[in-house]
């Protein structure tokens, strides 16, 4: 299995202005600094969560369906980022190397989280003819468009990463709490099992 960014988002889920707020800065000189601390904090709660906070499209790739999932009632495969929010194509590559496109008629997609594609009966599954990337899975998760979206306790341990972050890049120590304790705590409900 392999999870490729097909779509960054548009925005982040804190503003540098935001960030700035937050960090009590009111100069422009690090303002590129505090982007890429931004982007940083939030790459490290999604894969701490196993989410996206900010709509992205995401392609996985699967060798062949996972036969673990298979049963009596039909195939769930539950895709590796949440919350989904749609499913654009499920593609099957053929002997000749070639994608060709399950119909969506032949499968429901479970939004939100854990999001899932369950195959409908009595229709039959698709097979890969080619294991390596047999199949692909096009789709679409996030919280929403804005940071509005996101939740507040995951925009807080941002907040709470990008401080212990610019602390550290100016050498200060001092009153700012260990983020790792408050972050830790922040991120805990948001955290999905992985089996």
């Amino acid at each position: 299995m392999t999870l490729e960014l097909t779509a960054a988002p548009a925005a982040e889920p804190v503003s540098v202005s935001d960030a700035k707020n937050w960090l009590r800065i009111s100069h422009a000189a690090d303002d590129a600094l505090i982007s890429s601390l931004l982007r940083a904090a939030r790459e490290h709660v999604e894969t701490r969560t196993g989410g996206v906070l900010i709509t992205q499209s995401w392609r996985e790739r699967l060798e062949d369906w996972p036969r673990d999932r298979l049963s009596a009632s039909g195939l769930a495969v539950q895709l590796k980022r949440a919350p989904l929010i749609s499913v654009e194509a499920v593609r099957v590559r053929g002997r000749n190397g070639a994608l060709t496109d399950w119909d969506p008629a032949e499968y429901r997609v479970e939004t939100g989280e854990p999001g899932r594609l369950v195959a409908i009966l009595p229709f039959a599954l698709p097979r890969p003819d080619v294991r390596g990337g047999g199949i692909e899975i096009d789709f679409t998760a996030g919280y929403g468009e804005t940071p509005d979206d996101v939740p507040a306790p995951l925009r807080a341990a941002i907040l709470h990463l990008v401080a212990a972050s610019y602390g550290a890049d100016r050498g200060e120590g001092g009153e700012t709490p260990p983020a790792p304790e408050i972050v830790d705590r922040l991120l805990a409900p948001y955290e999905r099992v992985r089996l």
